[in-house]
Parts: C-alpha cells; structure tokens; sequence
C-alpha cells in the first residue's frame, strides 16, 4: 500500500493554519465579515475580549493581510480612530488552502 503523504505538512497548509487557526482570530474575522469598518474598542466590546488581546489579534490578522485598516497604522495620527474590516479575497483564499489540505477541494 503507498505511503500517504499529508499536504498538511507542506508550507503552503502554513498560512492559513497560522492565520485561521487561533480561535479569537477566527472570532474577529466572522464578527468583521458581518460587521465592517469597527474600531478596537467596538470588536473587544463585541466579543467580550481584552482590547489588548484583540489588538493582538487585529496585529496578527494585519501581517498576514487578512484584515484591512482605514487609515492604515502606518498613516493614523496619535488618538485617530482605525477602522477594520475583511479583505474578503484574501479570507477567501486561505479558506481554500485550508480547504485543499483538508482534502474537501
């Protein structure tokens, strides 16, 4: 019988198990599909989380390029509020990574 070679083990499952896989950033993301462009405070208030762990969470979700900041950090002055929101596309995508490693695609 041939050796089954998970593709779970391969750098491109990385991604989006990194990105997807903590349960408060998947928490973030589903409250931000259904509700976009929310500040910190709203999304921690939301979800009844720390707001430092969900700026935490938002810094995480921002490498990867999952989520989008209006204005971005890089630009927003001292006290200006960010707004957050899903890059669709992007979620999108690592779904289907995920998807694809699980073997459902």
């Amino acid at each position: 019988m041939p050796r089954y070679t998970s593709p779970a083990n391969s750098e491109y499952a990385e991604d989006p198990i990194r990105a997807l896989g903590n349960v408060m950033q998947a928490s973030i993301i589903g409250f931000l599909r259904k509700h976009p462009a929310q500040t910190r405070g709203e999304i921690a208030d939301a979800l009844e989380i720390p707001k430092l762990t969900v700026n935490n969470g938002l810094e995480k979700l921002l490498e990867v390029g999952l989520i989008v900041a209006d204005p971005p950090r890089d630009v927003a002055v001292r006290g200006q509020r960010i707004r957050y929101s899903v890059d669709d596309a992007q979620v999108t995508e690592m779904v289907m990574r995920l998807n694809q490693v699980l073997g459902e695609f």
